[in-house]
């Protein structure tokens, strides 16, 4: 008889993990996107010209056609980006100009909206270059659009903060 508890018990914990692994959390599967994205926008030092170019297709890829990205960094300027057009030609143009590019998203948290189709990610972004330029610390807010079942970013800001 305890046995059989157990092992209902053992089942049910695998089933539940199972559920969790193969369908995740809205939060969950934002949270990713954030992370990959950043592994996405970090170029090598010795990748080509050619895996540059297939890094900045696959970096749209994570933005819906009518995204929106406006920054305010200390020491780059003020500005904004609309459309994938545009995400593209900074993407392609900063991954030429730089030898090496690492990006980090640390500290991210999701709020996915009530309806489970938007979500917001705020997060803290680490960049550096190879050239040993550190744009230091900036905090970010993601928007998040579920679009044909898929998550894309609708709209990226600098959030301002203390300092």
């Amino acid at each position: 008889m305890i046995f059989r508890l157990v092992a209902l018990a053992v089942l049910a914990g695998l089933g539940f993990w199972l559920w969790t692994v193969f369908f995740p959390s809205p939060e969950k599967v934002v949270l990713k996107k954030v992370s990959s994205l950043a592994a996405t926008a970090t170029v090598a030092a010795g990748d080509s010209a050619f895996s540059r170019a297939a890094k900045v297709s696959e970096l749209i890829s994570y933005f819906s056609t009518d995204a929106e990205i406006t920054y305010d960094i200390s020491g780059v300027g003020a500005g904004s980006l609309s459309g994938r057009d545009e995400i593209r030609e900074a993407a392609g143009g900063g991954f030429i100009r730089v030898s090496s590019l690492n990006v980090q998203f640390n500290d991210a948290t999701a709020r996915v909206a009530a309806d489970k189709q938007s979500a917001e990610v705020s997060c803290t972004a680490k960049v550096s270059t190879g050239d040993s330029r550190d744009f230091g610390i900036q905090e970010l807010r993601f928007e998040f659009k579920k679009i044909d079942r898929d998550w894309l970013i609708t709209r990226v800001e600098t959030v301002k903060t203390l300092q």
